[in-house]
Parts: structure tokens; sequence; C-alpha cells
């Protein structure tokens, strides 16, 4: 199967829990067997075996990209162009041809997400999708920003996955937040080394609770607010009094109701 080039700048987007990847393609894993076939929607391209697999996958990204945009109040966002989502029939087919451990369930490379089927696919295409539309939106990489980043991606994925009530992807360490929270400058420096602790990482757990206490305390608009400052090179204090003036002036302010909410 052949695939286009498609050039991206600045730092590629990663599978969102500490694999970085290095290439500028959509295609850089082999592609599905004969027979497979393919359906744009308005946001994407859908590449999976037989007809209803293509369009139920189609449907599913469409409903997630538009729960994402509501959610962070940018629908008015425009993606220079397709997202385009490759899936595997099988796990196995995904190990063997893109080479991802056991443990991973979707990778984003480039403009591109490589998953496939299984119960939590809604759940892996809202996290990676949340990747890709971060990294466009955002144009480039501050590293300061990666909690917000992944908090975002992994508040997507728990909403996915209590839609189809398959429960809350931390439940164990909620309490763990409230009497072992950890310092903002750990937040900020800490890179997770991988998934494979991924459900019992509480940095994940406290990227994904912040980003859900600014987006129900302090609203979507002052969350599109937020990202538009972040956007534009402001650092997390001025993002923060940008977004959410009447609420927080500071990323410590912040910090500080995020930890009384938790009591």
């Amino acid at each position: 199967m052949c695939a286009a080039c498609v050039p991206y700048p600045g730092e590629l987007p990663d599978d969102g829990r500490g694999r970085s990847y290095g290439g500028i393609m959509e295609g850089v894993y082999p592609g599905l067997d004969a027979g497979a076939q393919e359906n744009s929607s308005l946001h994407f391209k859908v590449k999976a075996y037989g007809a209803d697999t293509v369009l139920g996958v189609s449907s599913t990204a469409e409903a997630a990209y538009v729960r994402i945009m509501t959610d962070t109040g940018l629908s008015s966002f425009m993606p220079r162009g397709l997202y385009q989502i490759v899936v595997y029939g099988t796990q196995d087919e995904y190990r063997k041809k893109t080479g991802q451990p056991d443990w991973s369930g979707g990778v984003a490379v480039g403009n591109a997400i490589y998953t496939f089927l299984s119960p939590r696919l809604e759940a892996v295409l809202s996290h990676e999708m949340t990747h890709l539309i971060w990294f466009e939106y955002m144009g480039h990489v501050n590293p300061d920003c990666r909690w917000v980043n992944e908090g975002l991606a992994v508040y997507q994925e728990n909403r996915a996955l209590g839609s189809r009530g398959q429960g809350d992807l931390f439940s164990v360490l909620r309490g763990n937040l409230r009497s072992q929270p950890i310092a903002m400058d750990q937040m900020i420096h800490l890179v997770p080394a991988t998934e494979r602790a991924y459900e019992v990482s509480l940095w994940y757990a406290q990227s994904e609770s912040m980003v859900r206490f600014m987006l129900e305390r302090g609203g979507r608009i002052g969350f599109s607010q937020f990202l538009g400052a972040l956007r534009y090179d402001k650092n997390l204090d001025q993002a923060v009094n940008a977004g959410f003036p009447g609420s927080w002036r500071t990323l410590e302010e912040l910090e500080r109701d995020w930890k009384r909410s938790l009591q």
C-alpha cells in the first residue's frame, strides 16, 4: 500500500506516554492487507477491514472529535487536512506491523493514528486524537506543558471509557492524590518513561485531575483562552491568568484551589 509523506512542523506527536517518534510521514508503518477498505469523513480518513467497520470507526472518531473540540472550546479551529486512522484487525497484526509492545493500544505519528479493533477503541482514539489536535493547534512543543497535553488526552480517554460504563482509569489513585500530590515543579519537569505503569502512575492521575478541574471549575471558554495563551508562547502563570482571570492569577493559585477541591 502506498502512502503520501506529510511533513509535520516541529517535534512530532508521540504515543502520549513517553515514546517519541522522529519520522515525518504518514505510512511509517506497514498498512493493512489486501481487501481493506477506506472511508473519508469530515475530519478523518479511516482504513480498516470491512465496510461496516470502516463506517463504524469513522462515526466513533467524528463523535470523539466533536466532544474534544467542544470540551476545549476549540470548535472554531480548523485542521489543515484529514487525520488518518489505520485500524488493524487484531492486536497481533498491530504489534507485528508497528513493533509496539503488548501493552500499547495505539500510537500517533505525524497526522496518523495506528490502532486495532478492541472494546477500548473509542478510548484509544480519544487519547491519541487529542495529541494530534494539540500538536497541530499549538504548532510547537513547550516541554513545560507536557502535563497539560497528557492530562487533556487522559481526560478524554476517561470520558470515552465512562460513556461506555468502563469505569475510571485512576479510581484507585484518587485517595493518593489527596494525601500525597506531586509538587508542581515535578509535574512540569518529570517525563514519564513508559506507558507500562500508566494506570498506576500518580503523574498521569494528577495531570488528568488538574485538567478536569480547570475544565469543570474554570469552564470551556476559559480553558480555550488558556490554550490560546500557551499557543502564543505565554508561560503557565500568564496562561492561567489569561484564561481564568476571575478565578486564578497564577499556576500556584490554581494548584492551591485544586488541592482544596480534593478534600
